[in-house]
């Protein structure tokens, strides 16, 4: 384009470029085109400008970077808002006296979405995909995505995007029709091109098409009704509530779809910026606004090596976990060579991969094909030879640090020179492990959580000496499984499982002091918690946790240390494994109360003399989150974790914290400093220091 074809505008994140009778306003704000106010002021003042030239005939939004617009800024969160505001920019849109068209790709998110809607044309490369996510930030749409998608794409699948948050390809959402009667705007897109195409010249050539053709509209979908289909909205505000588990905005975004089915756009876009607001002060959305901004900080280092390239992963071991690591592996495309001691044990760990795979088509994640096609890239046998050109080797065998240490001595013999090798350990001193290997550099841990190949957190735990390249190499690796990587310390349990075990022991000693099983999964479930910890002990087995901290003796100072679970092993209750933990499963595997494991512990708690008490629901939630808070300081303070809100994301993502509380030390900083400081010494009063210890609650404003 020649340069006398520019238009002139103060703004380095737009440009204005005329092409014949096209007008061109191009965003250009990476990574993500994010609609900062310099960006909506831009489109607004292009639009004028194009509106006001007589040779424009059509105007164009488009971008350069990843993606088309991707929602809002992050760096405006908790700012005052400036205008213009996001809903005056999308009305300026379809108000526009001439044609404007969204040329789309990447991921359009959220007020992205909501632009392209408001465009009286959308086209986008197959591969595009679009989404309203807000609820995911305790949201709504805030700029008339409640009230134009449904006059596209119908009522019913409106409320499915809205409450959802999910994304969608742009294939599948063209292929909505609705009734022939209806009145709306028949497709989401106009056009689609092939993902091989020049979008930005694919656009033009369209648009110049409607030119020649005479055939260029002001579809304006706000002018649409909205199709209301056969809908049973009382059932479905109930179904989305449910779904939502605690969580507001999605129950909100439905209510206004339904409040707003008969209005004008003007008045619909008036309720339901009302409701946003209303919900942009809540307390949930903070958090949940905080968790976001937690993750991106935990995927930050300061690592100045750079990453090995890691194409080809060796995988030791190929029970549950073993598996779950390699299917992880296989979905993101790496090619995996799969170990096993012996060729029974090696056809069992490729069966249970295969079942893994055949899970996700039946559940309609990926077509046969496609699983057909990334199991190609599974490799088996009982050699470790079969390891020396790995880049990558991560172990999964039985929680023994000998037989750790004696495998690493092996494939310290074996794997080439710059291998990253990594224990799957839970527990064991990856320092120990490291010492006898020749370079203990090269070894690092990666905690996958179990189902690996399902779960999102890893723990990439940085050894004594493990290198920048190592660990660096972790972390693109799980960003490559798409994994929310977070790097810890060496510690019993590393962080998420240090936690937890503190955590469990005061949810054990609560049930001597006379709390009920029943009542502390109750508390903690109505509180948010995915599982109540007695019925996720129950579901992981409850000889697991007690074998792993029989690895060390149990704490002189504390006689209740995990003793109610430590009974249930003594009589064979396992979970349910054996039908019975601490509950009691039928035959459907639905858990029962049993009179018979309360007993065994109330047996328990007078054979330690242990004071009995009545507890409310929230005594229990306020002392299992103090336990959290008081342990999660500790490993601050220690150094494990890089910052106090990496913890929070790991209980995010390993431990069903529910999102829209924020995590442990994000509740802990809601409590506040003096209520959080009398609370913990009243403790430490009862249970002693060793039990209890100081903690600076100062770091709970610093970090």
């Amino acid at each position: 384009m020649n340069e006398s074809n520019k238009t002139q505008i103060s703004n380095t994140q737009i440009s204005l470029e005329k092409n014949a009778q096209i007008g061109l306003i191009t965003i250009d704000y990476p990574p993500v085109n994010a609609l900062s106010q310099m960006v909506r002021q831009g489109i607004v003042d292009g639009v004028e400008q194009f509106e006001n030239d007589d040779d424009i005939k059509v105007i164009i939004i488009r971008c350069k970077s990843k993606t088309f617009v991707a929602g809002a800024d992050i760096k405006e969160f908790g700012k005052p808002p400036t205008a213009p505001f996001l809903p005056d920019v999308v009305n300026r849109i379809e108000a526009s006296n001439k044609p404007i068209i969204a040329s789309m790709f990447g991921t359009s998110l959220g007020g992205g979405f909501e632009v392209a809607l408001a465009c009286h044309y959308r086209v986008a490369l197959e591969n595009s995909k679009v989404g309203l996510p807000e609820v995911n930030l305790g949201l709504i749409p805030g700029a008339g995505g409640t009230q134009r998608l449904p006059r596209i794409v119908g009522a019913k699948k409106a409320l499915e995007m809205v409450t959802s948050g999910k994304h969608y390809s742009a294939t599948a959402l063209n292929e909505i029709q609705l009734p022939q009667d209806s009145d709306s705007h028949r497709f989401l897109f106009d056009a689609l091109f092939t993902s091989d195409k020049d979008l930005d010249q694919a656009t033009i050539d369209f648009v110049q098409g409607l030119i020649d053709s005479n055939s260029l509209q002001l579809n304006r979908v706000g002018e649409n009704t909205i199709n209301q289909e056969d809908i049973d909205w009382d059932a479905e505000i109930k179904k989305v509530s449910k779904k939502a588990r605690g969580k507001l905005a999605p129950t909100v975004a439905a209510k206004v779809l339904f409040e707003t089915r008969d209005l004008s756009i003007a008045d619909g876009m008036n309720y339901e910026r009302a409701e946003f607001l209303k919900l942009r002060e809540s307390e949930q959305s903070a958090a949940l606004r905080f968790a976001f901004g937690a993750e991106k900080k935990a995927a930050k280092t300061n690592f100045s090596a750079e990453p090995l390239a890691v194409n080809k992963v060796g995988i030791i071991g190929g029970g549950n976990m073993g598996s779950g690591i390699a299917t992880a592996f296989l979905s993101s495309g790496f090619s995996v060579q799969l170990i096993e001691q012996n060729q029974q044990a090696l056809d069992a760990g490729v069966s249970k991969i295969k079942a893994n795979f055949e899970s996700n088509v039946k559940r309609g994640r990926m077509t046969s094909a496609a699983a057909q096609n990334l199991l190609a890239n599974l490799s088996s046998a009982t050699d470790y030879q079969t390891l020396s050109d790995c880049e990558l080797v991560i172990e999964a065998v039985f929680e023994d640090i000998e037989v750790k240490k004696s495998l690493f001595t092996q494939l310290d013999k074996i794997c080439r020179d710059d291998c990253v090798l990594a224990t799957n350990t839970s527990y064991l001193d990856i320092n120990e492990i490291a010492s006898v290997i020749s370079n203990p550099s090269q070894m690092i841990g990666m905690h996958f959580f179990s189902p690996a190949n399902i779960m999102k957190l890893l723990e990439v735990v940085r050894a004594e000496k493990s290198s920048e390249q190592a660990l660096a190499t972790a972390m693109a690796v799980g960003k490559r499984l798409k994994k929310v990587s977070v790097l810890v310390g060496v510690c019993f349990g590393f962080a998420g499982n240090r936690m937890y075990t503190r955590y469990g022991r005061e949810i054990q000693q609560m049930l001597l002091e006379g709390a009920s099983i029943e009542q502390i999964d109750r508390a903690m479930t109505a509180w948010g918690m995915a599982m109540g910890p007695l019925a996720v002990q129950d579901l992981s087995g409850i000889d697991i946790g007690h074998n792993a901290r029989s690895a060390q003796p149990f704490p002189d100072y504390d006689p209740g240390y995990f003793r109610a679970a430590a009974v249930m092993v003594e009589n064979q209750r396992l979970g349910r494994k054996t039908g019975q933990g601490f509950y009691r499963y039928d035959e459907n595997g639905k858990p029962q109360s049993d009179p018979q494991a309360a007993a065994l512990i109330q047996e328990k708690a007078q054979e330690l003399k242990v004071e009995q008490k009545t507890f409310t629901d929230e005594d229990i939630v306020e002392r299992a989150l103090l336990a959290l808070t008081s342990e999660g300081l500790k490993l601050f303070a220690e150094g494990i974790v890089q910052r106090l809100s990496d913890i929070d994301v790991i209980w995010l993502h390993g431990y069903g914290f529910p999102r829209h509380k924020g995590g442990p030390m994000y509740q802990a900083r809601q409590m506040g400093a003096t209520k959080l400081t009398e609370a913990l010494k009243q403790l430490q009063a009862k249970n002693g220091e060793l039990i209890w210890p100081d903690v600076d609650v100062s770091l709970l404003q610093e970090n």
